[in-house]
């Protein structure tokens, strides 16, 4: 019930926080490291067909993380940096908080993204799979009215001291907020995923690849405060039996969705033996379940598909250690499908359609013994809103889905010299407001990158939030580490940033495929060269013909037995 009037309390803070961290973490696109040819298992959560034709052969990811939070309400204008906050764990009061009132509608995201053990296999040079483990949470508030977001503010600062913001209420009292359709969001799940990449078409200059992804998914937590429409006005009155004044927030009327899952899923966790837990992940036992599905295409140009290829052991071969294209074109389909929750020990949920109610804010100062009522105390806030906007059984729903923050990627990648290329990223939302779910807001970002086998560098430039934020971020690639940030100004407080966010990860035996080797460069491997010192032909296997002063040829052919010649073993 964590998100009913608690939420109205939470929002805020978590919009505070927004100013200490971060853009998209619920998102999680890490766009240093996600369009490199070297990224391994962290290229499927773009695109599913990049595995295809991969410069790895084996790929195993030990994890990565990232963290954020980000909003368009609070901005952080503080003499001091968040790192250095962080740092010297300084105190960040909100003196530091400066808001925007542009009279635009307001939104905060906060949450974190942690991709655990992961491997990646090519199994032939057309063929590729995948298994990845991952774990997603987050907080939405989305679509939120100016004045709505700035009363949830007001309260969130002044708690119960009412008399102590008396002047602030009284600017928002008496001022009627109409068509408010702001979305609390709420998501705690885990996914396994398999992923099948091939190549679908390679003639001349045109390849073209696509890929896969099924994920499994168990649902850990989720809680949604849909409100489709309301028309409220906070109200100053005469406490009754007092000389006291009060406020109320007059509702003339609301239309909402509402559901959570019971505290007692965290217990129960809590209580989970190692293998229950695992069985949870796996959608076994979890509060919700579902499936999720990625589709991706990437089609490739390649000028000059001859340079590429040669003839090694008597076939023509493609190098492996090579990007050969001059640009390509990845789109895809990303994050299709839902987790249902309909397990009655903890689903609790309701669709209401009120008019004429009213919510008293001193309600919310004490329990009906006059004791402070714990913010915690979850079942205390849903009687106080069950009872203030008259919530029935017949209100009360069983089960609920929550969505997958689908979205539509499209990037070209531009090779401009050996080793330097640029990027173009759009990724646009396709779930529109007022559903249950998490949300993908839209972006475009311009990412320069300096890419080697052993160290990358890359430096996104993107319009963030709904293509309206402008963030630059910076990502470090060296062997098979690499961290970076997609709005590193907000750490540094550049420009008094609306959020920051980091990531990093770690892989363990990223193997890169390798062309045979070819000593003498004559087209015979070393495995099979008998004359690896100097050049010679396949049909020799690597040695040179002999031609003897009398003008007769010795033939230096393999045996019956397939050796060459005891003369030329030995060079």
């Amino acid at each position: 019930m964590n998100v009913n009037l608690y939420s109205f309390k939470f929002v805020l803070s978590v919009v505070l926080l927004a100013k200490a961290l971060a853009p998209d973490t619920a998102q999680a696109q890490q766009l240093g490291i996600a369009n490199s040819n070297y990224a391994g298992t962290n290229s499927l959560y773009t695109n599913p067909s990049a595995i295809a034709d991969s410069r790895h052969g084996f790929y195993l990811n030990l994890f990565s993380a990232e963290a954020g939070v980000t909003n368009n309400y609070l901005s952080y204008d503080a003499p001091f940096s968040l790192y250095k906050a962080f740092k010297e764990e300084l105190e960040i009061t909100e003196e530091y908080l400066k808001e925007d009132l542009n009279g635009k509608p307001k939104f905060v995201t906060a949450g974190v993204d942690f991709k655990g053990p992961s491997f990646m296999l090519r199994l032939s040079p057309k063929h590729s799979v995948a298994f990845t483990s991952r774990v997603r949470g987050s907080f939405q508030a989305t679509n939120l009215s100016e004045n709505f977001a700035q009363l949830v503010n007001l309260y969130r600062e002044s708690g119960d001291d009412f008399e102590g913001y008396k002047s602030e209420y009284e600017d928002l009292a008496n001022q009627m907020a109409e068509d408010n359709t702001f979305n609390f969001n709420a998501d705690v799940y885990s996914e396994l995923g398999l992923s099948y990449a091939r190549v679908l078409y390679e003639k001349e200059n045109h390849f073209l690849k696509a890929g896969l992804t099924v994920k499994r998914l168990a649902g850990g937590y989720s809680a949604h405060l849909i409100n489709e429409n309301a028309k409220f006005k906070l109200e100053e009155r005469p406490e009754a039996g007092t000389d006291n004044e009060e406020y109320v927030l007059a509702i003339d009327n609301i239309k909402m969705k509402y559901g959570y899952l019971d505290e007692d899923v965290y217990w129960d966790l809590e209580n989970m033996e190692t293998s229950d837990i695992m069985k949870m992940l796996a959608g076994r036992n979890s509060a919700g379940r579902g499936w999720g599905t990625d589709l991706g295409f990437t089609y490739e140009f390649r000028p000059e598909p001859e340079q590429y290829r040669s003839m090694m052991d008597g076939k023509e071969v493609v190098d492996q250690e090579k990007n050969k294209y001059k640009f390509r074109v990845a789109v895809a389909l990303m994050d299709v499908g839902g987790i249902t929750y309909d397990n009655p020990r903890y689903v609790n949920a309701f669709e209401a359609d009120k008019s004429d109610k009213e919510v008293r804010l001193s309600d919310f100062e004490g329990n009906e013994d006059g004791e402070d009522i714990d913010e915690g105390d979850v079942e205390r806030y849903a009687d106080i809103l069950y009872e203030s906007l008259g919530i029935t059984d017949a209100d009360k729903k069983t089960s609920f889905r929550s969505g997958l923050p689908t979205t539509l990627n499209v990037n070209v990648d531009y090779k401009i010299a050996p080793h330097i290329y640029a990027n173009a990223t759009v990724i646009h939302n396709l779930r529109r407001e007022g559903t249950i779910g998490m949300r993908q807001s839209s972006l475009l970002a311009l990412t320069p990158r300096f890419e080697f086998k052993k160290f990358e560098a890359a430096f996104p430039v993107a319009l963030q939030n709904g293509y309206s934020v402008l963030t630059m971020g910076a990502m470090v690639r060296f062997m098979n580490f690499f961290v970076g940030s997609d709005n590193i100004g907000g750490a540094f407080n550049l420009g008094n940033p609306y959020g920051a966010n980091v990531y990093m990860g770690v892989s363990l035996l990223p193997i890169l495929k390798r062309n045979k080797k070819d000593k003498d460069k004559d087209g015979v491997s070393n495995a099979k060269d008998n004359c690896k010192k100097v050049p010679g032909t396949w049909e020799l296997m690597g040695c040179p013909p002999s031609v003897p002063a009398t003008g007769t040829t010795t033939s230096l052919a393999p045996d019956s037995t397939g050796t060459a010649p005891a003369s030329q073993q030995k060079q």
